[in-house]
C-alpha cells in the first residue's frame, strides 16, 4: 500500500503524542457520520509519485464507509457492514468480498479510537501533532500508518505497504462531522451488465 509524504501541511508547534491522541478522542466523541473530500497520492519506495486521485468519503457508525473516486478514473469502494464492494466504472467490473476486520482499516481509527489499543501499537512519531501506529497482526497489509492533525482536526493519513514499500498519502479536506447522510450511500447494487467477481 502506501506511505505518506505530508507536504504543504501546517504544523501546530509544541504538541506531543498525548496531544495527538487527545485530538483523536475529541474528534471521535459523539461521531455518528462523517463526510469530506480527499486527495490520494501513491508513491514508490523511492518517493516518486505513481498515481494521484481525488474524490469524496463518507462514514456511518459503526463500520460503514464509502470512497467515491471522481478522478482520474471513476471508482467506488463501499463497505456495507458485511461486504466490501469495489466498482471500477472503466472496466465495468465489480469485486466483492467479506468486509475486513476493523483492525485492517486505518480509516476507522479516525472514528473509533478504541481500535488503536486493540489492533495497533502506538509509536513515537518524532513530529508534533502526529500519531504513528503499527498493526499488531504481522499479516496486515500495511507495515505502519500515521495520522496527522492540523488545528486539532485530522488532515492526512499515511500508509507504507508491507510487501513492496509503496507509500500512500491521503489528505483529508473539508471534513463535516455528523451530516445527515442517505443510508443508500452505504448500499451497493451492481449495475446491469457488469462483471461481478466474488472473494477478491
Amino acid at each position: 500500500m502506501l506511505r505518506v509524504l505530508l507536504v504543504m501541511l501546517l504544523l501546530v508547534p509544541g504538541l506531543t503524542k498525548a496531544d495527538a491522541q487527545a485530538h483523536l478522542e475529541a474528534f471521535a466523541e459523539g461521531l455518528d457520520t462523517l463526510a469530506g473530500d480527499f486527495r490520494q497520492v501513491v508513491f514508490d519506495s523511492d518517493g516518486f509519485a505513481l498515481e494521484e486521485s481525488a474524490g469524496q468519503l463518507f462514514f456511518q457508525a459503526p463500520d460503514r464507509f464509502r470512497w467515491d473516486y471522481a478522478e482520474p478514473f471513476p471508482q467506488q469502494l463501499v463497505a456495507d457492514g458485511e461486504r466490501m464492494w469495489h466498482y471500477d466504472e472503466g472496466l465495468e467490473q465489480v469485486t466483492v468480498r467479506e468486509q475486513p476486520d476493523a483492525g485492517e482499516s486505518a480509516l476507522l481509527v479516525l472514528t473509533r479510537p478504541d481500535l488503536l489499543e486493540r489492533f495497533y501499537s502506538i509509536k513515537p512519531s518524532g513530529m508534533p501533532d502526529e500519531l504513528h501506529f503499527v498493526p499488531l497482526d504481522d499479516q496486515a497489509g500495511f507495515e505502519h500508518a500515521s495520522l496527522r492533525f492540523v488545528g486539532g482536526r485530522p488532515a492526512a493519513l499515511e500508509f507504507i505497504d508491507r510487501v513492496v514499500g509503496q507509500i500512500t498519502l491521503i489528505e483529508l479536506k473539508d471534513l463535516v462531522r455528523n451530516p445527515e447522510l442517505d443510508p443508500v450511500l452505504f448500499q451497493f447494487v451492481p449495475p446491469p451488465g457488469v462483471d461481478v467477481l466474488e472473494g477478491y
